[in-house]
């Protein structure tokens, strides 16, 4: 029997993918917490409500994008703005800007510019244009990718996506799902970034568009595959050892 063939392996994996990106985004909920509460519908207590929401908001909306992978959809701007509106359903809402106003429970596209940790993302007025050649790219290479090219693919729509930064929030999420999207849509394995992993997580984006070179990138997601892998393979290895009849 293989890793794939556990029973419920594919739903934990889930659980812990979204346990580390809300993590990454500063959630409060352990591990277990994060399972307790996907597969048993159990709060942790005394930890914030909007924290639970986003765990839940995150792992409907990489239910509903496994289904349409399914589908063999191909990436739009559509399919983008409404995983963006399930990451947030619960816990965003309206933005009033100068611009005008939107709502990131909607996956509306940003009315503002946006400025994190020093970095000013691009002028709300070209994301929709910088999205189009996003998606346009990435559709045409994404049925002719196959092998290490695939999770390439999965890296450069994460990158680009980040960089882009569409939305008013709930960026880094839903650039992650569309990252597994690549995955799901090729049957591939899903790709796991670790939250301990998080500061170099940030450098290797940084560093990407310092020095102007997506290989950087996509190493670093390359290396968290291994890493995943690595663990994964050594559990499985553990399965038959880790329990004995006392008698």
């Amino acid at each position: 029997m293989g890793l794939m063939d556990a029973i419920d392996y594919e739903k934990f994996l889930m659980f812990s993918i979204v346990y580390n990106s809300t993590k990454i985004e500063g959630c409060s909920l352990t591990e277990n917490d994060t399972k307790l509460l996907l597969n048993n519908d159990i709060t942790a207590k005394g930890k914030p409500l909007t924290d639970h929401l986003m765990v839940k908001d995150h792992y409907l909306a990489f239910i509903f994008l496994k289904e349409i992978s399914k589908q063999k959809q191909k990436i739009s701007i559509d399919l983008v703005k409404q995983v963006a509106g399930l990451v947030m359903k619960s816990t965003g809402g309206l933005v009033n800007s100068i611009a005008g106003s939107f709502d990131t429970s909607l996956g509306d596209l940003r009315n503002a510019q946006v400025y994190v940790d020093e970095k000013y993302f691009p002028d709300f007025s070209k994301v929709e244009d910088l999205l189009i050649k996003l998606i346009d790219n990435v559709n045409q290479r994404l049925d002719k990718v196959y092998g290490n090219e695939i999770v390439k693919l999965a890296a450069d729509l994460h990158y680009y996506l980040v960089n882009i930064h569409p939305f008013g929030d709930g960026n880094g999420r839903t650039s992650r799902l569309m990252m597994n999207y690549i995955q799901m849509y090729h049957q591939e394995p899903l790709i796991k970034i670790f939250t301990e992993d998080r500061a170099e997580y940030i450098e290797a984006l940084n560093k990407t568009e310092e020095k102007e070179d997506i290989s950087i990138f996509r190493d670093f997601i390359c290396s968290q595959q291994i890493k995943f892998y690595k663990a994964e393979i050594e559990k499985f290895k553990r399965k038959d050892t880790g329990f004995s009849l006392m008698f």
